[in-house]
Order: structure tokens, then sequence, then C-alpha cells
């Protein structure tokens, strides 16, 4: 017997039932969690990738702890303060630069991981000299940074007035108790004669006297004013005369300081923590040092 329109009708529709009710154990019995399951796993995927990550970054981090250790002033306040102002100071002694002062403020904490010590450094003197320092500074393994650096061109005379803002850092466990003597390879050339055409260019574009300062201010002459002993500093360059007397403080073009002593045909002056001798017709450059009393 044929089957009449109205059965065919009906088992269409069953088939059509038991297809959406297939589609929909398999998406809702099977599919779906596999999908789950593939999400889940991607997720996991991801999660340890990033923890992988971050190990290796701690790897790394701690590694570079153990350098900037090498590198860091010591953990003590005091004696990284110390230690480090007298090397700056030496540095600034071997470039030659005068008048120096070195001045440090209170270190800053910065994100619970070190302190930054601020040293405020001001000289005066020459590109030429200058660049020597920053050579010296540059080689130097310290982990320090130069934060700023302004130059003052003093007239015509090739001297500029020097101030530097220099950062140097401290590291948690850090066990030394000196300057690290390691040394930095950042320069471009280990050989100080490849920057002296920074010098040598006139980078400021002013006309500049090559005469030494130093060379050219002389003690010309011990007087008496009113039984006070005074002693005149003459720059040969310019001509003008300084008259200073006992304990009073002068300023010339070659450096500054304070005149500690005057006889009768020398004097001593205190400048940049250090005490020179002059008598008359010397120049600061032929000054000799002497020890404090």
């Amino acid at each position: 017997m044929k089957p009449n329109r109205q059965q065919i009708l009906l088992g269409f529709l069953a088939l059509m039932g038991i297809l959406r009710g297939g589609d929909y154990v398999l998406n809702t019995l099977i599919q779906g969690p596999l999908d789950k399951l593939r999400n889940e796993q991607e997720s996991l995927k991801v999660d340890i990738e990033k923890r992988e990550k971050l190990l290796s970054d701690a790897r790394k981090a701690g590694k570079r702890i153990e350098i900037w250790q090498k590198q860091s002033l010591p953990a003590d306040l005091e004696t990284a303060r110390s230690l480090y102002r007298n090397w700056l100071l030496k540095v600034i002694r071997e470039a030659k630069l005068q008048n120096a002062n070195v001045d440090s403020g209170s270190p800053a904490n910065r994100y619970g991981l070190y302190r930054a010590m601020p040293f405020d450094v001001k000289a005066r003197g020459t590109l030429t000299q200058l660049t020597a320092a920053l050579f010296r500074f540059g080689n130097s393994g310290q982990l320090h940074e130069i934060k700023s650096l302004r130059l003052t061109p003093i007239g015509e005379t090739g001297q500029f007035d020097i101030s530097l803002g220099i950062e140097a850092l401290i590291i948690p466990g850090t066990k030394r108790k000196t300057l690290s003597a390691e040394k930095a390879n950042l320069l471009a050339s280990s050989t100080i004669r490849d920057y002296s055409v920074i010098a040598r260019d006139n980078i400021f574009g002013i006309g500049v006297n090559h005469q030494d300062p130093m060379k050219m201010t002389i003690l010309s002459a011990v007087t008496v004013r009113n039984d006070i002993p005074v002693a005149w500093f003459t720059e040969l360059i310019s001509g003008k005369v300084t008259k200073v007397g006992s304990d009073e403080s002068f300023e010339t073009i070659a450096l500054s300081g304070r005149i500690v002593q005057i006889d009768d045909s020398s004097v001593s002056i205190e400048t940049g923590g250090q005490l020179l001798r002059l008598s008359i017709g010397q120049s600061f450059a032929e000054g000799r040092g002497v020890q404090k009393p």
C-alpha cells in the first residue's frame, strides 16, 4: 500500500525532528564541552606562557641585580656619601678644573627597590679640562649618571663656570665598604685624544683666549692698609687687580677662595678644599700645595 500524502508529510516532520534533536545533542552534549575544553586549554596555555615569561624576567632581573650590586655605592649612606664625594673631587683635580665644590643631598627611595643619592658639582675650567673630567667619569663603572650639565662662558676667556647634577645609586644588599673598581665600556672610544675635537671645534662659538688664566693670574704685591696686610692679585690677561685682606674671600677669572695668611712676601690661600702658598711674582699655576694645619 502506497503511503498517502499525509503519511509522507508526517514522516518528513519526524525526520526533521530527529535531525534537530541530533543537532541539539551534538551541540549540547558533545561539541559544547569540546569547545569549552579547547578554550580552557588555550587559556591555560596563555597563563603558562605568562608565568614562564615572569620567571624568565625574574631570573634576568636577579642577574642584573648581581651586576648592579658590583657597581653600587656601599649600602651605608654616610660611607657612600664620603667615598663618592672624594672620588668626584679626585676626578676634578686630575682634570685640572678649579674652584671645585661638591655637595650631596638626601637619598631618595625609588620604588622601594634602590636609593638615589644626588650630588651637585661646581667647578671652573676650559672645555678641554671638562672633557677630561667627563672622560674619567664615563670610564668609571660606578652606578651613576649625569642628570644635568650647565656651562656658563666667562667672557672671551675660554673658561666656563661648570655645574653638574649627578645621581649615584645604592642597591640593597651591597656588602662592599669601598667604591666599585669596575670599568665601564660605554664610550665610543677608549682614547681621550679622540674627544679633543669637542674643545677644538669651539662649539659655543665664542672668541677663545688660549692663555691659561691660572698662569696669567699672579700675586703681584703685598701691602699694608690700616695696619692690615693686603694681597694684590693681578690678572695679566685683562689687567684687573683684586685686593684682599686676611681671612677675606676673593674671586678672579682663574679661581676663587679665601686668604688664610699673609706674610711679607707670600700668601696662603684656601681653594677647592686645598691650601696653596704663593710668593710675590708667582702665578696660581705655580702655587705650592701645603698641608692644612
